[in-house]
């Protein structure tokens, strides 16, 4: 399909007038659920309706696009990534997808060929569940392929690291090195999960705000050629900059007008002096604009289901020696609870076993028992993947958001009998029961752990199967969403949860003019084609851009 009047990647002047007609818009708008026409002016919707309406509407020097029959939705908006991090991983090994361990062992040898010894090579992306033997790598191993080099070797789910000897020795680790509390090290086996990772990242400095300008700008371009208009970003922990660093960065960027998508920072501040330092640099929950501004705080419970640190209430059935690694006491996640909502500020939380989420759902009604007048803030649950029926219930009881990953499906529908139990697994990944009861679900990527593609969302909370179809009613098929549901998941309900959606997630007069436009309306094709289609068009604030997928 064409556009002619598309064929350059543009960031038009917003004050002027354009009109989109002939196209099919969803509008997530229940008074208008439907419409062909959309009248922007100066950054906002001036009018929606069919194109015989809205076409006489025009000025002068309205610009007119046809759109050819093209399906437009509200700006998708992906609820969870790390935009910063997806920047950062292009300039490493990219390990993503890779079948066998000697594949990835080749590239880190490829990358060692090329690069100055005595510095850190940096990889992520492996998953060992899809090589034949499903062996972690080893430190040795490392040792052998890059003698003279660091080696940090990051999982796809972020929360595991293989290193070699040299980025041991780097960071000051032996064999008497303790792991911090909610971590663990296996110095023979050179790995490290949770909190351990820090010790790692101690060695550090601060890369400075022209380096985290271009990652984030890196990230951010990605984000739009994937058809997204705003994302919510967990960038404030990412090794190399400080808060201040990430903060200004951002902020520099949207004055000199170069963000191609609406931010709102999830703000990782893992403990009380992080969260001390953050207030007293003048930093608040809901400061800056439409474009960038301070969302909630970010917290961790727990690790991932593939490398087997989700917290969970009983052992893995298929580890039996252990149920994961919380990430915090109590104790101590109670206080940090506590102290957000002290300063006004929601907490949303990594919580993938249903250990960890039980804590939360706990912390959360300590927290607005102990802070009168509290029980509006968004306080959230970030994956929200192992659950039993009473956990959804109080989830849906205390009107907590839950900030959902439906890719996820793609790889733990294959997994999650195995580390869980069948039962338990029967009750978990819920999000249709969820949705039913009234939760603000909002759906994210987790990117660079997933493709921040929000077609592989939109399949997977659709379909419930892997890229290969399969299984082929779907796993736990009475949880698919509906096509409505899962772009409301991106658009309407995700507004919400940040408190925007008096301007943002809806088709209608008086929103900010943010579009997703793909040729296809994913309504009117077969389930399975969702996965494969790609934008055409991203508006962002009246301001188009071509994308480039």
């Amino acid at each position: 399909m064409c556009f002619p009047a598309w064929e350059k990647s543009v960031l038009r002047n917003k004050k002027m007038q354009t009109i989109y007609y002939n196209g099919k818009i969803t509008t997530m708008n229940p008074e208008q659920p439907k419409a062909e026409a959309i009248l922007i002016r100066d950054g906002k919707i001036a009018a929606v309706g069919g194109s015989e309406e809205i076409l006489p509407m025009r000025d002068e020097n309205a610009r007119l696009v046809d759109l050819q029959g093209a399906a437009v939705y509200p700006g998708l908006m992906d609820s969870h990534l790390h935009i910063l991090s997806l920047g950062a991983s292009r300039r490493g090994v990219v390990l993503d997808g890779m079948r066998s361990r000697e594949e990835v062992l080749a590239a880190i040898g490829r990358r060692a060929a090329e690069q100055p010894e005595g510095t850190i090579i940096e990889a992520r992306g492996f998953n060992q569940d899809l090589w034949p033997d499903r062996r972690l790598i080893t430190k040795a191993e490392l040792d052998e392929i890059a003698p003279r080099h660091g080696v940090k070797m990051r999982r796809v789910c972020g929360h595991m690291v293989i290193v070699n000897s040299v980025a041991l020795q780097m960071a000051g680790i032996d064999a008497q090195t303790k792991a911090p509390a909610g971590g663990e090290i296996d110095f023979d086996a050179g790995i490290l999960t949770e909190n351990a990772l820090n010790l790692l990242d101690a060695v550090v400095t601060d890369e400075g705000v022209e380096s985290c300008k271009k990652l984030l700008l890196s990230g951010m371009q990605i984000a739009a050629d994937a058809g997204l208009t705003a994302i919510f970003s967990d960038d404030l922990g990412t090794a190399g900059f400080s808060m201040h660093t990430v903060i200004r960065a951002y902020r520099e960027l949207e004055k000199e007008g170069k963000m191609p998508v609406r931010v709102v920072q999830q703000c990782a501040l893992a403990t009380e002096e992080e969260m001390e330092e953050f207030l007293r640099a003048g930093y608040r929950y809901g400061q800056g604009s439409d474009w960038f501004r301070l969302g909630p705080r970010k917290l961790y419970t727990d690790g991932s289901l593939g490398a087997r640190t989700a917290w969970l209430k009983q052992p893995y059935a298929d580890a039996p020696d252990t149920r994961g690694v919380p990430v915090y006491t109590k104790e101590e996640y109670f206080s940090v609870a506590l102290q957000s909502h002290r300063a006004g500020m929601p907490f949303i939380t990594h919580a993938i076993g249903d250990a960890g989420v039980e804590l939360v759902l706990d912390a959360i009604e300590y927290a607005r028992a102990q802070v009168p007048g509290t029980d509006h803030l968004p306080d959230g649950i970030v994956h929200c993947q192992i659950t039993s029926r009473a956990q959804l219930e109080r989830i849906a009881k205390m009107g907590v958001h839950v900030y959902a990953q439906p890719v996820f499906v793609e790889y733990d529908l294959h997994i999650c009998g195995d580390r869980v139990g069948e039962a338990l697994a029967k009750t978990s990944y819920n999000w249709k029961t969820l949705l039913d009861k009234g939760v603000c679900i909002s759906s994210g990527s987790d990117c660079p752990v997933e493709s921040l593609a929000p077609a592989g969302n939109i399949y997977c909370a659709v379909t419930r199967k892997d890229y290969d179809g399969k299984p082929e009613n779907g796993w736990l098929p009475d949880q698919c969403l509906t096509v409505e549901e899962a772009i409301g998941c991106h658009t309407r309900l995700a507004a919400k949860t940040v408190g925007m959606d008096d301007r943002l997630g809806c088709i209608r007069e008086g929103y900010l003019a943010d579009l997703s436009i793909y040729p296809r309306d994913f309504a009117e094709m077969d389930p399975m084609e969702i996965l494969h289609q790609q934008p055409v068009m991203t508006v962002v604030g009246g301001r188009e851009r071509k994308c480039h997928a």
